[in-house]
């Protein structure tokens, strides 16, 4: 009997966390670690890299935001998922609003601790400020933001690409510590740097899109409580086309990606690139025009998350330049 409640509180927990998401997160932050930072940057520097157990602080720091934004998230769309998806947010339900911002306070203050932390480690204050700064953002999108005309899609599509940047910003402090060691490999930051703007880069794209997408699914709800997202104000039919834009901006980076590595001789690294990432963005846009159903929209919207998924792993086929 007492498993049995367990599991009552377990799952929605686990629901309201994304665990799936956050899954996703650290396996993003370990690939740039290893299939980015050691093959182009330390593979013939192997101990200029940072320590496996700060680099692991820093991972679940970013982690621990993430489950702040995303409890911060339902406790302030408890009303409006009461209409879009009424059996899908838990709080108030099977788990209590003060539990929730309870908890988003203490994942918070250990996020913040530990950036601190390793702040004081990189003898740097501003890594140490990143953390605090993010929260109050997540703080500010779930009471604000979201409800207002693109800046909440702007501010997701930031964050989602700040997942990326941090990783890099951290090795480089790492690297500045010893100043020997950084101008050492400068000539090699260079290069690696691009690759972090490229992923930073399609991160942003994909989340922005994405969330356009959630905005067409949860309409219903968002018009009910007054919220002025891209679909309300301009409707469903011209957000399509902001989307097709996004989406073919995606498809035209990825391009020029394609074509440098066809000219760097990584052909499965392209055919990759073109059967795993381009083919199913381009079937989005044929399923996008085609969406009229709540349950259509967010069909798309996993789709998004796929792609994000396929474009991650193509940094292992990357750091081994096939």
């Amino acid at each position: 009997m007492k498993s049995e409640i367990k599991m009552k509180k377990i799952q929605p927990a686990l629901k309201m966390i994304r665990w799936q998401n956050l899954a996703i997160i650290i396996l993003l932050q370990y690939l740039l670690r290893y299939g980015i930072l050691n093959a182009f940057l330390f593979h013939d520097h192997p101990g200029m890299i940072s320590g496996l157990v700060d680099f692991s602080l820093m991972v679940t720091a970013t982690v621990l935001l993430t489950v702040g934004g995303y409890l911060i998230n339902d406790y302030f769309d408890t009303r409006i998922d009461s209409v879009n998806k009424p059996k899908g947010n838990p709080v108030g339900t099977a788990i209590n609003g003060r539990a929730v911002i309870l908890a988003h306070i203490i994942v918070n203050l250990l996020a913040a601790l530990i950036g601190f932390y390793l702040a004081y480690h990189l003898h740097t204050l501003s890594f140490g400020l990143i953390f605090p700064f993010i929260s109050m953002l997540l703080w500010l999108y779930s009471a604000r933001y979201k409800r207002t005309l693109a800046w909440g899609n702007l501010v997701v599509a930031i964050l989602s690409a700040m997942v990326v940047f941090i990783v890099w910003y951290f090795e480089f402090l790492h690297l500045k510590l010893t100043p020997m060691d950084f101008s050492q490999v400068l000539p090699e930051l260079r290069e690696t740097t691009w690759y972090f703007i490229a992923y930073g880069l399609f991160a942003f794209l994909v989340s922005f899109f994405r969330e356009i997408i959630k905005d067409m699914e949860d309409i219903a709800g968002d018009k009910e409580f007054g919220c002025r997202t891209l679909p309300i104000v301009i409707g469903t039919g011209r957000s399509k086309y902001v989307v097709t834009f996004l989406v073919i901006l995606t498809i035209l980076f990825l391009g020029f990606w394609q074509w440098t590595f066809i000219n760097r001789g990584w052909t499965l690294v392209f055919w990759y690139f073109l059967i795993v990432i381009q083919i199913p963005l381009l079937y989005l846009l044929i399923l996008l025009f085609r969406a009229k159903k709540r349950e259509e929209y967010h069909f798309l919207s996993n789709l998004c998350k796929l792609i994000m998924f396929a474009g991650i792993l193509s940094m292992q086929l990357i750091s081994s330049g096939i």
